[in-house]
């Protein structure tokens, strides 16, 4: 199980500088592989040089149990990810390619676009263009911080959108940027913290092995009926969310915006299987489940 747990929770990541990755720098994610709920923790342990540029090095460590019950299956990952910041580009390593690949463009404006190569490894279909439709500022800890809103691109057809935050990166339960779309890896971000600040989204211990209880309280998120057929009903709080729909192969399939407290979502075209949802706040909280078509 842990070599499976080992691919599903490589890279939710990543990539430091100054303002991205400073001394500290620890993002730790929350898991959930059918039942099984844990956490995974990424942290930039040293710098290094790769392909003649200075980079930084990125290990990974987490636990998972059945419901926050023993035994415990940890695991850990000396260097997840090899990142380095090239003038205003956030780079990822390619092993297969040995190059870098564009990760995050910390200078982009609504507008500008770039082409991924598709993952780490190669092991990805290339995405056609990442296309930034937005940018704000976020202010954490009393410091403010770039978001850029990003939408990707297939042919020309948008696919969905997404954000990134300056040190943070991406907080959904999904990380198609530098690993595809994963299913059943990591279900959002519970916390980030660096020299400067700290920031806790879920309000549990950031490595806590979940019980049933506390598992629910992370998600937040109930779904009606579950088994469906049609249709189902999130009970969300009074907000603006996306709701994103994956199928079992980690497949984009719908994703919508809403304001409505009880949004009853359309599941007439999709086929039987198992599905995850996946809801996010305009403050880039997550909520995250899985639903069954019958």
């Amino acid at each position: 199980m842990r070599a499976a747990l080992l691919s599903l929770l490589l890279l939710p990541l990543l990539a430091c500088a100054q303002s991205w990755c400073p001394p500290g720098a620890t993002w730790t994610y929350g898991t959930d592989m059918f039942g099984l709920y844990g956490y995974g923790q990424y942290v930039y342990v040293s710098d290094t040089t790769v392909g003649g540029q200075l980079a930084h090095r990125i290990d990974a460590q987490g636990a998972m149990s059945m419901a926050g019950q023993t035994p415990v299956d940890h695991w850990s990952q000396p260097i997840a990810a090899i990142t380095a910041q090239i003038g205003d580009v956030v780079a990822l390593w390619s092993n297969t390619e040995q190059a870098w690949d564009t990760l995050f463009w910390l200078g982009a404006v609504p507008g500008d676009s770039w082409i991924r190569r598709g993952g780490p490894n190669g092991d990805c279909d290339p995405l056609d263009s990442l296309v930034i439709v937005d940018t704000t500022t976020v202010v954490y800890d009393g410091l403010p911080l770039r978001r850029w809103t990003v939408e990707q691109r297939s042919n020309g057809m948008s696919m969905f959108t997404e954000t990134f935050t300056e040190r943070l990166g991406w907080t959904m339960n999904f990380s198609p940027y530098p690993a595809c779309i994963i299913w059943d890896g990591p279900v959002g971000m519970r916390c980030y913290s660096d020299q400067d600040i700290s920031v806790n989204f879920t309000g549990l211990g950031c490595e806590t092995l979940v019980g049933i209880n506390d598992h629910a309280a992370i998600l937040r998120l109930s779904v009606l009926p579950n088994p469906g057929t049609t249709h189902f009903t999130l009970d969300l709080p009074p907000a603006p969310h996306t709701i994103t729909l994956f199928d079992a192969t980690g497949r984009l399939v719908l994703q919508e915006r809403t304001s409505e407290a009880l949004p009853v979502i359309a599941t007439e075209a999709l086929p039987t299987g198992l599905y995850r949802i996946a809801v996010r706040d305009e403050q880039g909280g997550v909520m995250g489940t899985t639903w069954v078509k019958e």
